[in-house]
């Protein structure tokens, strides 16, 4: 495991994975909530005693199928979040490489959505409302650095209000 794998010391209950593949990035359609209908990475709920890798590696076969080598995932950082000025929730970021022949046949539905290979500039773009609101906030300075950060998120009534950088607690191997 590299060394931006470690645990950070704060337990969050998530993770999410977004994998690559050249200039296009895996994303999953939502066919349930949170977020129905909205177009995210992969992953999901921490079982118990499961570590934030174990489990991303786990929601990652889950939800696509794919078994990506350790050396092809790292921790880009957390995302945590405050909705109507309560504390709600976060999760571990990754960033993941495929190989060039991982799901060749997208997009594919899926018992949780639809997972399609888009391109980055389609996911980051302004004007686009179908992806997760936060995730053009944190995503492309995940994707531009190996530097870890804390992205905190603040939400009022649905709406992002700002998504503030901050550095992130130290990680223990």
């Amino acid at each position: 495991m590299n060394e931006a794998m470690g645990e950070v010391k704060r337990m969050l209950k998530y993770n999410i994975a977004f994998i690559c593949k050249g200039d296009r990035i895996l994303m999953l359609n939502r066919s349930k909530a949170p977020l129905l209908g909205l177009w995210n990475g992969v992953g999901g709920k921490l079982e118990p005693g499961e570590t934030p890798y174990a489990s991303v590696v786990r929601e990652i076969r889950e939800e696509t199928g794919l078994r990506l080598a350790e050396e092809a995932l790292r921790f880009s950082g957390i995302v945590t979040w405050e909705v109507d000025g309560r504390e709600a929730g976060g999760m571990y970021v990754f960033i993941g490489e495929a190989p060039p022949e991982a799901l060749a046949e997208a997009p594919v539905e899926t018992e949780d959505g639809i997972l399609a290979w888009k391109a980055l500039e389609w996911v980051i773009h302004p004007d686009n409302h179908g992806v997760a609101g936060h995730v053009k906030h944190f995503l492309p300075p995940m994707l531009e650095s190996r530097d870890c950060a804390e992205y905190r998120c603040t939400f009022q009534e649905g709406k992002l209000l700002n998504c503030e950088v901050r550095p992130l607690e130290e990680v223990v191997l």
